[in-house]
């Protein structure tokens, strides 16, 4: 086979927005809705949490220790769901496994994704999720039709051919990730190198508010304690309401709702003497499944620092590596045949990048997930004060299914 460098960058836009500007004068949040699953749909989203929380770990262990992070394990996961559509051979089966998807058929794992993209799309009806996918390919390259039809059939991936020598090729594809994050991200590439053959783009979007908003004129100054002995004055939303909490092993979590409560934020703030550190150690799936039957609603008296950031992991081949994907990414080995039956094709390159801000009337956040494909040669009725000055880790998720969407810490609110 020509030794050609193939490039495939697999984009996966996750963006979790609100408005400021109330939409409809109606502020009265609707009912919560029960998403209903099958088996195999339960297990997927199981698994693919189990995956989230592997890789949030794997990716805090190597982080900057006093540096804010975020990784969106639904954004990742979607991302290699549509790639494993091109693998195949131990390859795919490396794939499934790191995925958590061992015993489940191509079928199943796409069916599954499927039914996510479709029901949260229209879970809450004052809350804009949009889903899109879709796929940019060279005119002058071969692609695998099942390939193609797997992911127009399931992610309902739009498919465009496209001169990538034509100047005009960058802002096309930038253009349509403009639109689909409502302006959020206005662009993903600077350049298609001359070997690129093919982009697969998948963008989220998200829009909506707190539940309960925080009153702006109670928001202050209030210190907030650094690791390293530092005091900040941060400014710090006050809101006294019901919230269902936890009080686990060496932490106390708060539950908070975006309107009518489908998606929440939960927040995981460490006990006095305890890290974020010793909070993530003991995040796995079966932990949270039990911690989160355990959740009581509580009048409480919150104090929650307004944050914004970016995050950008450069680690994400040697995590997935590590979690058991290294074959994918053998120049040698690797085999994704399925997208192009030549062969020779490996991933070279993953990147993943996030942004967060949460304020008085709710979050706004986005994750980017890009793949690079190549070709070798207390009592209830008492107010229970909950101060968050410290450090502290959250998570952003669908709490019928209890799909997470994006897990972080808050080292610092004003970096």
């Amino acid at each position: 086979m020509k030794q050609l460098l193939l490039i495939i960058a697999i984009i996966c836009i996750s963006s979790l927005t609100f408005s400021c500007k109330k939409e409809t004068t109606d502020n009265t949040p609707g009912e919560f809705k029960q998403v209903n699953l099958t088996e195999k749909q339960k297990q997927l989203i199981s698994t693919s949490n189990a995956f989230g929380f592997d890789f949030f770990k794997k990716a805090n262990e190597i982080s900057v220790s006093d540096a804010n992070m975020m990784v969106s394990p639904l954004s990742v996961s979607m991302a290699l769901g549509m790639t494993r559509n091109g693998a195949a051979n131990g390859t795919l089966q490396a794939m499934t496994n790191t995925l958590g998807f061992a015993g489940m058929t191509d079928t199943a794992i796409n069916e599954s994704y499927k039914y996510i993209i479709e029901t949260f799309t229209g879970l809450d009806p004052k809350v804009k999720l949009q889903i899109a996918n879709s796929i940019w390919y060279h005119n002058a390259f071969t692609v695998e039709q099942p390939f193609v039809m797997a992911n127009q059939q399931y992610f309902d991936a739009s498919v465009t051919k496209l001169d990538f020598s034509s100047p005009t090729a960058i802002s096309t594809i930038n253009g349509w990730v403009n639109e689909k994050t409502n302006t959020l991200i206005p662009k993903i590439i600077d350049e298609i190198p001359a070997e690129a053959v093919m982009y697969l783009v998948n963008a989220v979007y998200f829009k909506g508010q707190w539940k309960y908003q925080f009153d702006k004129s109670k928001t202050e100054q209030k210190p907030f304690h650094l690791y390293n002995g530092t005091e900040l004055q941060v400014a710090s939303m006050i809101q006294h309401e019901k919230h269902p909490l936890f009080e686990g092993p060496g932490f106390a979590a708060i539950e908070l709702p975006y309107n009518q409560g489908n998606y929440v934020m939960s927040i995981l703030l460490p006990d006095p003497g305890k890290t974020v550190d010793d909070v993530i150690t003991q995040l796995s799936q079966a932990n949270w499944n039990t911690w989160s039957t355990q959740f009581s609603e509580r009048d409480i008296q919150l104090q929650l620092p307004k944050f914004k950031y970016q995050y950008n992991e450069k680690q994400m081949k040697p995590i997935l590596s590590d979690m058991g994907m290294g074959l994918a990414f053998d120049p040698v080995n690797a085999d994704f045949t399925r997208i192009n039956s030549d062969g020779g094709l490996y991933i070279s390159r993953i990147l993943h990048k996030t942004f967060i801000e949460t304020n008085e009337e709710g979050t706004e956040a986005a994750a980017v997930t890009a793949v690079e494909v190549g070709v070798t040669s207390v009592g209830p009725d008492q107010t229970y004060y909950f101060t968050i000055n410290r450090p502290f880790v959250y998570f952003i998720q669908e709490k019928s299914t209890g799909t997470i969407l994006f897990i972080g810490t808050v080292m610092n609110p004003n970096l």
